[in-house]
């Protein structure tokens, strides 16, 4: 009996596997025939999205050689990547779409910038607003900070005096002679990007650069944008905007950080009667040993 129940289930998984078979078969032989005559042509296609502003030059990673019926490939199909080198993606450009030269255009076209607001992106999942503060050069890093940067605000806490004409906050029996200020400076932020400065930002798409070798550049007149390099216009969360926006502008102080700064909590600092140079276990701002010592 047993051996019966045993040449039934191989008879049955047999006829599965030819059922299998022809099923597979037939599946192919229809798109065979859907397919007919039609021949396969090379195309680039896209594999990654590429964002609206993208040059060519950058796209041309995000893109491969791929083959489809010719039936369907567009006209205005490029055929090299070289064809869209020197331009810009006009729009997003999804994953799988057949790469055409209508896709890209030149820089100077207007239609391909992107506006400020598209490159407010979210950071940690949350909404970002641009807000801009106005600074002198002694408080702004002397015009050093370029957009795409990054910078810690500092908030400086000047005292006020006393009818004895002495700062506010002098500790009791202390000799205001023998103290540096009673007031500090704090953070009140760290690592801030830097949207633009004046109204200059980050270059994109549509925005030449100016040539080194310009002989004119000597003697063309200052842009707005130059002239206006002490207004920084900031990325920050909108409460971050509503802090930044609540302190006295006179009072903030930038520093600038390396783009791989690691924000670490700030605590005030304490000072009386001996700086840190007086200090053995600091004397640099590197540590005793100095920067030569720091392992860097």
């Amino acid at each position: 009996m047993s051996q019966r129940r045993t040449l039934i289930l191989v008879a049955a998984i047999a006829i599965g596997a030819l059922g299998s078979f022809l099923v597979w078969n037939y599946v192919n032989g229809v798109q065979d025939q859907a397919n007919g005559d039609a021949k396969l042509v090379s195309v680039y296609l896209v594999k990654q999205s590429i964002p609206r502003g993208t040059s060519g030059t950058e796209a041309q990673s995000y893109i491969s050689k791929d083959k489809i019926p010719q039936k369907i490939v567009p006209s205005n199909a490029i055929t090299d990547p070289q064809d869209i080198s020197g331009k810009v993606a006009l729009n997003t450009l999804p994953p799988n779409s057949v790469v055409v030269s209508d896709m890209f255009v030149d820089p100077s076209d207007p239609n391909a910038r992107q506006s400020f607001s598209e490159r407010l992106d979210r950071i940690n999942d949350e909404d970002q607003v641009a807000i801009t503060i106005s600074l002198d050069q002694v408080r702004g890093v002397a015009g050093l900070i370029q957009p795409g940067d990054y910078v810690n605000i500092m908030l400086t806490q000047v005292s006020d005096l006393g009818p004895d004409g002495n700062p506010v906050g002098v500790p009791e029996g202390a000799n205001p002679d023998e103290v540096l200020f009673a007031g500090q400076a704090r953070y009140l932020y760290q690592k801030a990007e830097v949207l633009a400065v004046g109204q200059s930002a980050v270059p994109q798409a549509g925005v030449a650069a100016a040539s080194s070798g310009d002989s004119s550049e000597a003697s063309a007149p200052v842009s707005p944008a130059a002239q206006d390099a002490g207004l920084l216009t900031l990325i920050v969360p909108a409460k971050a905007a509503q802090y930044i926006a609540s302190v006295d502008g006179s009072a903030i102080y930038l520093t600038l950080v390396a783009r791989d700064y690691k924000p670490i909590a700030q605590t005030p600092i304490q000072i009386g009667t001996q700086l840190p140079a007086e200090n053995p276990a600091l004397l640099t701002p590197y540590g005793p040993k100095g920067p030569e010592g720091s392992g860097n």
